[in-house]
């Protein structure tokens, strides 16, 4: 490929990446509800959790409150059902395309992710105030937490991706969501901080690929240290789960595409 070719692809991914933020916030209007309804989930989940664990948390009181907001942020934001079916209904578009449908579909997932999450973001600094009275605590974890996000938002993108590429195989992956919505909200320690889970529930679910995409980067964001492993270790387990994730995402693909050829697509 020429120089030429290679910046005019990337002229054009990036068009399509901007493009893809502003449709996402021009369909805010049928979004209305789950914004709205992000303040009263992290008061019912903090409230929940510390009525079910006796007023009790590893965090504390005003952590926990921030701690839910930014887990209810990624977790509200992680499989999109619209992203996912939008992206299978384009995919008989990738044999007319010049450009790598694959490629084509991450972009817009990732920048439609991306920019839901920090609108959300911008929610939770504006609602924190009225759950705690620690300013430091919102904004270093705000600011903690845009660290991670780019990263952790690459991995939900191949995630996405990956049952895209299921629901083109096997046409409906409701099934396939669900599982995964659950794996998210219990072992990503969305329902409740793996911190506060005792022996040896919590050591199994650390050990999840789940709670390094979002109890680790949150419990990161509101304590400024990973929960019983150093920086080293997530990012390699990160790392780790990205290439796992990028290889089965590559194989469902291609067998996406070779069943759609076999079926008469």
């Amino acid at each position: 490929m020429k120089k030429s070719e290679i910046k005019d692809s990337l002229k054009f991914y990036a068009k399509l990446a901007l493009f893809s933020v502003r449709e996402e916030q021009s369909s805010l209007s049928g979004s209305l509800g789950g914004l709205l309804l992000y303040p009263c989930f992290i008061w019912i989940f903090s409230k929940l959790w510390l009525g079910l664990n006796h007023n009790v948390t590893s965090l504390g009181m005003e952590p926990l409150f921030a701690y839910i907001g930014l887990t209810e942020i990624l977790f509200m934001t992680t499989l999109r059902v619209p992203l996912i079916e939008r992206a299978s209904s384009d995919f008989t578009l990738s044999f007319v395309r010049p450009c790598s449908w694959p490629i084509y579909t991450n972009i817009s997932i990732y920048s439609r992710t991306l920019s839901r999450r920090l609108l959300y973001l911008l929610i939770y600094i504006a609602i924190m105030p009225f759950f705690i009275d620690n300013f430091f605590l919102t904004s270093m974890s705000t600011l903690r937490f845009l660290v991670f996000l780019p990263l952790i938002t690459i991995l939900d993108t191949l995630y996405s991706f990956l049952l895209t590429s299921l629901q083109i195989r096997f046409y409906s992956t409701k099934n396939f969501r669900m599982l995964f919505g659950k794996f998210f909200l219990i072992f990503g320690g969305v329902l409740a901080p793996l911190s506060d889970i005792p022996e040896p529930w919590s050591k199994l679910f650390l050990n999840t690929p789940f709670s390094d995409l979002i109890f680790q980067p949150c419990y990161f964001s509101i304590k400024a240290e990973f929960y019983q492993i150093n920086f080293s270790q997530w990012f390699a387990r990160v790392i780790l789960q990205l290439a796992c994730l990028l290889a089965l995402s590559a194989r469902m693909y291609r067998s996406s595409r070779n069943h759609y050829h076999n079926f008469g697509g």
